[in-house]
């Protein structure tokens, strides 16, 4: 059975703060897959890679909060387990909204994707920046 570009069959995603899932006819794919499923739709793309790059960073700063308990395994004097405890606590409290982000950027890309809004269009979108740099101040306009 074959698709056309209409008919490309819709992405599903189920999941938590911990693990995604993505389902495609009701058979699960990698994220990846999913990912090469959308190039073809820029801004549904484009979400979905925002949305990689902020789930591996916020599984970064979650394993370092998570990692941060370790030592104090090893010497569980209050001195070292308090403040590993309050940075560990703390990291992982930074994962959770990078994380949600993260799920709320692949929700807005599978959206875009399964409603085909995204099929030959173009958009013109300008951008007025004001830019700071070591030499000075300018102002910065993208098309």
């Amino acid at each position: 059975m074959g698709f056309s570009q209409n008919d490309s069959p819709l992405i599903e995603r189920k999941g938590n703060l911990v693990l995604n899932r993505y389902y495609i006819l009701g058979e699960e794919v990698s994220e990846r897959q999913v990912l090469k499923k959308m190039k073809p739709y820029e801004a549904a793309h484009k979400r979905m890679k925002a949305s990689r790059r902020l789930a591996f960073t916020s599984e970064i700063i979650a394993a370092i909060g998570a990692g941060s308990f370790l030592p104090s395994v090893i010497d569980p004097s209050p001195e070292i387990t308090i403040p590993l405890l309050i940075t560990g606590v703390s990291l992982i409290a930074i994962a959770v909204p990078i994380k949600k982000k993260a799920n709320r950027k692949a929700d807005e890309a599978i959206e875009l994707y399964n409603e085909r809004k995204l099929i030959g269009e173009k958009s013109s979108r300008t951008e007025l920046n004001l830019a700071l740099t070591t030499t000075g101040l300018g102002i910065e306009l993208k098309f």
